[in-house]
C-alpha cells in the first residue's frame, strides 16, 4: 500500500478516535489495550502489519529529526500530569509534573486504541528521566515536528485532564485550562492569531509567598527613570533602586503580559529554523549599533552572521532573536557602554555583551568585575563574547527549565534544575517585558507573527481577582497601639490628626508622603500626660510603613508646672529624658539613631489654631537644654535627676499683668540623627496660664498665709482680676 493511502486510512481511524476522545475528557483515563512495548517496533504486537509499517516509517523519520537536534515541547491541558514508564495508561508513573513542564520529543508509539504516545526526555529536580506522554498533552512549535505531523497525519487530542470540561468554555481547550481572569485576554490573542497555543504553567505556588520571596535582598530592582511608586531604597550609587512590592506584583503578574507586545516573554527560547532566519536577524540589527556597516570588533563577520550562526549550531539551538534582544537589554540600542568598548585600560580587546559576572554597588566596580570575568573566561573579540553568552544562556538556563524570559527573571519552576527564586539571570523586573517587546518586533519584521508559537504562561495559587495594576498611592498611617493607650489622636511630625480605629489599628490619613514620625500619648485620668510611643515612618512610593521604636518608649516626659517666685518670677515647666536612654543615644545609638539636641518649645496657646507647634515654626520659641549653641559652645542643663530621668526646665518670665491670664503651650522636643538625616520628635503639649497656676498653688496649701510667697501669689491674682474681672 502506498504511503498516501496508508496515511489516509490512519487519519480516518484517528479522526474517529478524536471525536470519541472528547467524551472521555475529564473522566478517568482509559486503559490501553497494548500490554508490551515491542522491542523492534513502535506499535504493540497486536497492530496490523500495514499500520505498524506506517507507524514504523513515521517513527524513523521522527527519530532522525530528534537525532539532529532536540524537539522541545511542553506538557499541557492538565494541572498535574503523570508521565508513564510505558506507552500505556495503566503502566507505572515515572514522574508527575505540573502543566508547562518542558520535555524533548524523541520517538513515537501508537497503541491498539490508536492513541499516539510520544517518548520524551525531561529534567526533573536535577534528574534526567525518560517516559511516555500522549501526543494530545504536548504543545510543540518546532517547525520540523509540525511538518512531520503534517506529512504523516499524526495528531493527538488530550484524553487526560484533571480539570472537568467547562460546557460554557471558550471553545479552546488550551484557554479553558486557565483561571477566568486570564481567559478574556487569551481569547482576544487567539482570535487574532489562531495558530498560537497557550500552555498553562501551573506552579502550585502561593502568590503572596512568591512576591515575598522576590522581594528578598537585591533580587528585584528598577531603573532610576521609573515612576517613584516603583522605587524603594537606593541600591547602588544612583542608577538602580530596590523595587517596591506593588512594582514587583505588577511586573510579575502574568495577566499584565497577555497582550501582543508583551506575550513573548512567555515564548520558549529555542531555535526554530522556519522563522529564525538570517535576514530577520540582519534586518533588526540594522536598527541598532550592531548594524552591518562594519564588522563586529575583532572579527571579519557582521553581528548578524555571528548571532545567527551561533544560535543554530548543534548543542546550542537557542533563539537568535532572544540573544539579540538580551544584548540590547543589557547594552541599549546605542551600545555605548564601556563593557563593549574594547578600550577600557587593562582590558583592551575584551568585550562582555551579556554583562555576565558584572556585579557591584558602583558603576566602576560593575564594569571592572564584568570585564575581569570576560578576560578570565573567553578570548578577545566580539565573537567569543557572544559565543560564551549564547552557551551560558542555553546551557545554564534554557536547558535547565528556565526556557522563557519570564522564568529567567522570575524562577518559579517548582521542579526545575535550580530551586525556586534562585539562579535568576537578572535583577531588573522590567527586563522580560522590554525584551519580549523587542522579540515581538523581530517576528513582526520577519512576517512571522502568525506562526504556531507556544507560550508557557505561569499560574499561581490565590492570585488577586484582577491583575495587579499600577496602584494608587496611599498616605494612610496605621498604628498598632500599645496596651493601655486610648487616645485616638496621632501626632505626625508634631502635628495632631484625629484617627479612627480600623481592624484593631489606629488609622489616620497624612497630608502627604513625607512624614517621618508618628507619636501617640498616654494620659492619666486627670488629663496629664504619662507616656508616649514613637513610630518612625517611611513611604515606599505607595504606602506608609510604620516601624515601632519600642526602645525609645517614653522618650520625652512631662513633670509638671511651678511658679518661680524668687528672682525674675515666672511660670516653669519640667520635661524629662531617661538617663539610660540618653546614654545610649549619645553612645552606640538606638536602632541607628543618635542624640543631637533637646529642649522645650513654647508659644501662646491661642496661636496653635493657626500655627503648628513645631521647632522653627512661626510664633514658636525654642529653649535648648542639650546640644551645641549657635556660638559653638556645648550646653547640657539638668535641673534635677529623679527616678532615673534627667529633668530640664524652661521658665517664662517677664510677663506683664495683661498676660497673667494668657494661656501658654509648652512641649519637649528632641532632634535625632541617622545616616546624616535629622528627625525631630515631640513630647506632649501641655498648657497653663500663670493666673491659673497661681490659684492651683494657693489651693494646694503649699505656703503659709503670712508668707511672702503667699502674698506674691495673691497679688498676682488680684492684678489679673483688676484688668479682667472674673464673671459671676
Amino acid at each position: 500500500m502506498k504511503k498516501e493511502v496508508r496515511q489516509a486510512n490512519f487519519i480516518r481511524i484517528v479522526s474517529f478516535l478524536l471525536v470519541t476522545a472528547v467524551l472521555w475528557t475529564g473522566l478517568p483515563a482509559p486503559v490501553s489495550l497494548a500490554t508490551t512495548l515491542s522491542v523492534s517496533g513502535r506499535t504493540s504486537e497486536h497492530m496490523d502489519k500495514e499500520t505498524a509499517d506506517f507507524v514504523e516509517m513515521a517513527g524513523e523519520d521522527l527519530a532522525a529529526i530528534a537525532a539532529e537536534r532536540e524537539i522541545p515541547a511542553l506538557i499541557y491541558l492538565a494541572d498535574v500530569f503523570p508521565i508513564r514508564t510505558q506507552p500505556e495508561w495503566d503502566s507505572p508513573v515515572a514522574v508527575s509534573v505540573y502543566s508547562g513542564h518542558p520535555v524533548n520529543i524523541c520517538d513515537v508509539y501508537v497503541d491498539d486504541n490508536y492513541e499516539i504516545w510520544m517518548k520524551v526526555q525531561l529534567g526533573y529536580q536535577g534528574q534526567d528521566l525518560t517516559g511516555f506522554v500522549p501526543l494530545g498533552n504536548l504543545a510543540c512549535s518546532d517547525s520540523r515536528f509540525l511538518q512531520w505531523q503534517e506529512n504523516y497525519g499524526l495528531y493527538g487530542v488530550s484524553t487526560y485532564s484533571l480539570s472537568p470540561v467547562d460546557a460554557e468554555g471558550t471553545g479552546y481547550a488550551d484557554i479553558d485550562q486557565f483561571p477566568e481572569s486570564y481567559k478574556e485576554a487569551l481569547l482576544a490573542l487567539k482570535q487574532a492569531h489562531p495558530n498560537w497555543v497557550f500552555a498553562k504553567f501551573y506552579t502550585g505556588m502561593q502568590w503572596d509567598r512568591v512576591i515575598q520571596a522576590q522581594m528578598q535582598g537585591g533580587k528585584s530592582l528598577v531603573y532610576k527613570t521609573l515612576p517613584d511608586w516603583t522605587k524603594g531604597e537606593l541600591y547602588d550609587n544612583g542608577t538602580w533602586y530596590y523595587a517596591t512590592k506593588p512594582a514587583v506584583e505588577m511586573y510579575m503578574d502574568p495577566r499584565n503580559a497577555l497582550t501582543e507586545d508583551r506575550i513573548f516573554q512567555f515564548e520558549q527560547l529555542t531555535y526554530n529554523e522556519e522563522y529564525h532566519t538570517f535576514d530577520a536577524v540582519s534586518n533588526f540589527l540594522n536598527q541598532t549599533f550592531m548594524n552591518d556597516s562594519k564588522p563586529a570588533p575583532g572579527t571579519s563577520m557582521s553581528y548578524a552572521t555571528i548571532f545567527w550562526a551561533l544560535a543554530k549550531e548543534e548543542g546550542r539551538k537557542v533563539s537568535p532573536f532572544h540573544l539579540v534582544a538580551r544584548v540590547i537589554q543589557e547594552q541599549g540600542w546605542a551600545g555605548d557602554s564601556p563593557m563593549i568598548s574594547g578600550t577600557v585600560e587593562g582590558f583592551q580587546g575584551w568585550y562582555n555583551y551579556f554583562n555576565i559576572g558584572a556585579t557591584g554597588s558602583s558603576t566602576q566596580e560593575y564594569i571592572t568585575n564584568g570585564l575581569t570575568y570576560a578576560k578570565e573566561n573567553w578570548a578577545q573579540g566580539a565573537y567569543f563574547s557572544i559565543m560564551y553568552g549564547a552557551d551560558f544562556i542555553s546551557g545554564n538556563y534554557i536547558k535547565k527549565g528556565q526556557d522563557t524570559l519570564y522564568l529567567q527573571k522570575f524562577n518559579v519552576n517548582p521542579n526545575g534544575y535550580y530551586a525556586p527564586h534562585t539562579h535568576q539571570y537578572m535583577q531588573n523586573i522590567t527586563a522580560p517585558t522590554t525584551e519580549g517587546a523587542n522579540i515581538k518586533k523581530l517576528y513582526q519584521q520577519a512576517n512571522s507573527l502568525n506562526s504556531p508559537f507556544v507560550f508557557k504562561i505561569p499560574v499561581f495559587e490565590n492570585m488577586p481577582e484582577e491583575a495587579c495594576g499600577e496602584p494608587k498611592m496611599s498616605t494612610k498611617v496605621a498604628l498598632e497601639l500599645p496596651q493601655g493607650y486610648t487616645d485616638t489622636t496621632i501626632w505626625l511630625d508634631g502635628v495632631a490628626y484625629e484617627g479612627e480605629i480600623k481592624n484593631n489599628k489606629l488609622v489616620v490619613t497624612a497630608p502627604d508622603q513625607y512624614a517621618k514620625t508618628a507619636v501617640v500619648y498616654e494620659y492619666k485620668e486627670n488629663g496629664a500626660p504619662k507616656g508616649m510611643s514613637l513610630w518612625t515612618l517611611t513611604h515606599d512610593g505607595m504606602e506608609y510603613v510604620a516601624t515601632p521604636q519600642n526602645e525609645m518608649k517614653d522618650l520625652l516626659s512631662y513633670h509638671g508646672f511651678s511658679i518661680r517666685i524668687t528672682g525674675r518670677s515666672g511660670i516653669r515647666v519640667k520635661s524629662g529624658v531617661s538617663t539610660d536612654l540618653r546614654a545610649r543615644l549619645t553612645g552606640e545609638g538606638v536602632n541607628g539613631y543618635r542624640l543631637k539636641e533637646y529642649g522645650t518649645l513654647l508659644m501662646k496657646n491661642s496661636n496653635r489654631e493657626m500655627y503648628p507647634m513645631v521647632k522653627d515654626g512661626q510664633k514658636v520659641q525654642t529653649s535648648m537644654a542639650y546640644g551645641v549653641e549657635a556660638e559653638g559652645g556645648y550646653k547640657d542643663v539638668v535641673f534635677e535627676t529623679v527616678d532615673n530621668r534627667y529633668r530640664y526646665t524652661v521658665v517664662l518670665v517677664g510677663l506683664p499683668a495683661e498676660q497673667y491670664q494668657t494661656e501658654f503651650a509648652f512641649r519637649g522636643y528632641m532632634i535625632l540623627e541617622k545616616d546624616g538625616q535629622e528627625t525631630c520628635v515631640y513630647g506632649p503639649v501641655v498648657t497653663r496660664s500663670i493666673y491659673t497656676l497661681a490659684k492651683q498653688v494657693l489651693a494646694s496649701d503649699s505656703y503659709e498665709e503670712d508668707s511672702s510667697a503667699y502674698a506674691f501669689l495673691q497679688q498676682l491674682i488680684a492684678d489679673a482680676d483688676a484688668l479682667n474681672p472674673p464673671t459671676e
